[in-house]
């Protein structure tokens, strides 16, 4: 690979030097507590008093650090407001404190300043109250839109508002997004093969006691370059933010931990050999963290059925089956964005299910296995982040946006409506498990806020025109049984409580605990699409196996209505099933689900 930057930066709190006698010395950078705590010993001994804080996510900071958590009965706090911000952020930048203060009386008030909470503490009948700082400057994103952006900050008294200070985390985001913008790219795509960004930083990795919730700078690092990359290559090439069709190669960051200066190291050029040692075969129905691919066949090997099988476009197989038994017209895929991992298992044990009682279906496990490689490496170094690199496929796209040839991945789909007349395609997907954050371009993940925070497993029903009858009566059969999983209620529940705080309302529609979002859907293919959502993008172990439950129960109780006809078979199917088996079919190659203001991620 080309070596296009390899730098060094160092540490803003190595540089940060001691005040004159009587001064105070106030920081916010992007480090843990023990190196900030380090920092003020250090120019304590030098003769200043300092105070460091934490530049990411503040608020939750102070209640983590300074507050007396012990006979906490109630919280007001009023959010800043700024111009620039983009709404609720402030509300989600405190996220999860209503997880975990469920006992306390948490409430959340639009305030007058700028860049400060005003926070108001009940202990009982004892009343304080705080100003809380959160630094921030603006910056242009990508798009070329303003945006309010966390950012270290150096204030040398109480009377001064102080000055931002620039970090290493800032500035390592920003040396690398500048040689993307001064890089000499091709005029259209691919821009490259890969695009490798290997960064070794310290900064803050902090477990919280709250579902699968932690404060990652170095996560969060990944996640701003990765997308920015992608936003930066779509408005080069004038389409829309949130576009899926760009294959413009693959973004590769890697951000690993380290101590002493940030060093930033940006390649382009053939993939490189991704190292991956065999992961033990699990008890499926036990499985505890994502398969191995060689179990992934092995299990389909064990279903058996008529293989349909297409190669990636780094030449993977993925694997596909026909099923013979009573023909439904079922289709079961997973894995389509690869860091999305229970679906897999769920498939796999809702197939050997549907097999015993007689069903016929086709089968795609593992959609992407480009992705779900590159999803084993990352893993390897960080297996507790999302890692969205490893979403989409090598070629940078989403393949199931894809609507002409070569449709490499998405053929397997294509080919499984073919084979079984498809009525009903349930596409098992997920999504983050804990806080998803872009710190460098706003703080919220553009486009994307309704899934910055977990709302618990929920269903998007997609259909074709003229069907919204007959999908919400299905999707409500269906979460009345899927709920009945056990702990999935109980589950549900208390992650939509707390999205509701942080959020200030849920504008969705909820059965059974379950959000239930119905889409029309012109251009996917089968009449009906149920894509199923569950926060699993980090989880092991208990969680990761209620995960892989529920989206077995997900796939069983659909097919159990789809037999039942209360999809109505004989007055949708019939069009499109002699379209796909005669080959004369117009339609694009299959839509996860188009885009929509409310839910556009998946």
């Amino acid at each position: 690979m080309d070596i296009l930057l390899d730098i060094q930066l160092p540490k803003a709190v190595d540089n940060l030097r001691p005040v004159r006698p009587g001064q105070s010395l106030e920081v916010w950078v992007f480090e843990d507590e023990s190196t900030r705590r380090s920092a003020e010993a250090s120019l304590a001994a030098a003769g200043s008093m300092a105070r460091l804080r934490s530049a990411y996510k503040p608020l939750l900071h102070f209640f983590l650090e300074e507050v007396e958590l012990t006979g906490l009965s109630a919280v007001t706090i009023r959010t800043p407001s700024h111009r620039s911000a983009a709404i609720g952020r402030f509300e989600l930048e405190a996220y999860p404190l209503a997880g975990l203060l469920p006992a306390v009386a948490l409430r959340f008030e639009p305030g007058a300043e700028e860049l400060h909470y005003h926070v108001i503490l009940e202990h009982g009948t004892r009343h304080t109250e705080h100003r809380v700082f959160a630094p921030n400057r603006e910056r242009r994103n990508p798009f070329g839109d303003t945006v309010l952006v966390p950012c270290g900050w150096l204030q040398t008294s109480p009377a001064d508002a102080g000055i931002p200070l620039e970090t290493e985390y800032e500035a390592a985001f920003a040396a690398v997004m500048d040689l993307v913008a001064q890089q000499n790219w091709p005029d259209s795509p691919p821009y490259f093969d890969t695009l490798s960004i290997d960064i070794e930083t310290g900064g803050i990795e902090h477990r919280l006691l709250y579902g699968d919730e932690c404060i990652s700078t170095r996560e969060a690092l990944h996640e701003d370059l990765y997308f920015s990359v992608l936003e930066f290559f779509q408005h080069r090439a004038g389409l829309p933010p949130g576009d899926r069709t760009l294959r413009l190669g693959q973004v590769l960051p890697n951000i690993r931990q380290g101590s002493g200066p940030t060093r930033v190291c940006v390649a382009a050029g053939n993939t490189p050999k991704l190292i991956q040692l065999p992961d033990a075969d699990q008890v499926l129905d036990e499985a505890v963290r994502p398969l191995d691919p060689r179990q992934i066949a092995r299990e389909l090997d064990a279903i058996g059925g008529d293989r349909f099988d297409v190669a990636s476009h780094q030449g993977r197989p993925v694997l596909a089956a026909q099923v013979a038994g009573k023909p439904i017209g079922l289709v079961i895929s997973a894995g389509q964005h690869a860091n999305e991992t229970s679906g897999v298992v769920g498939a796999l044990r809702a197939a050997r299910t549907l097999q015993q009682r007689g069903f016929g279906f086709a089968l795609i496990p593992q959609e992407n296995p480009d992705g779900h490689a590159l999803h084993r490496a990352l893993r390897a170094t960080n297996p507790r982040h999302m890692h969205h690199a490893a979403r989409f496929t090598a070629l940078g796209d989403d393949l199931a946006f894809r609507t002409h040839e070569p449709f490499i991945e998405l053929e397997a789909r294509r080919d499984a409506y073919r084979r079984v007349g498809a009525v009903l395609h349930v596409n098992l997907h997920g999504y983050p498990a804990h806080e998803w954050t872009r710190p460098h371009t706003g703080y919220v993940p553009r486009g994307s806020q309704q899934w910055a925070i977990p709302k618990g497993f929920f269903f998007i029903l997609n259909h074709i025109p003229g069907l919204q009858a007959v999908a919400e009566t299905f999707v409500r059969a269906l979460a009345a049984r899927v709920s009945c999983t056990l702990g999935l209620r109980a589950f549900n529940e208390a992650q939509l409580s707390v999205f509701k705080v942080h959020t200030g309302s849920l504008d969705f529609p909820v059965h059974d605990s379950i959000v239930c979002i119905i889409k029309e859907s012109p251009e996917q293919i089968p009449p009906f699409m149920l894509v199923t959502e569950y926060p699993d993008e980090t989880i092991y172990g208990d969680a990761f196996r209620l995960a892989h439950t529920v989206q077995m129960a997900a796939v069983v109780e659909a097919a159990a209505l789809l037999d039942e006809g209360l999809l109505d078979r004989s007055a949708t199917s019939v069009g499109v099933a002699t379209e796909w088996r005669s080959g004369t079919s117009s339609r694009p190659g299959g839509v996860a689900h188009s885009p929509a203001v409310s839910v556009p991620r998946s």
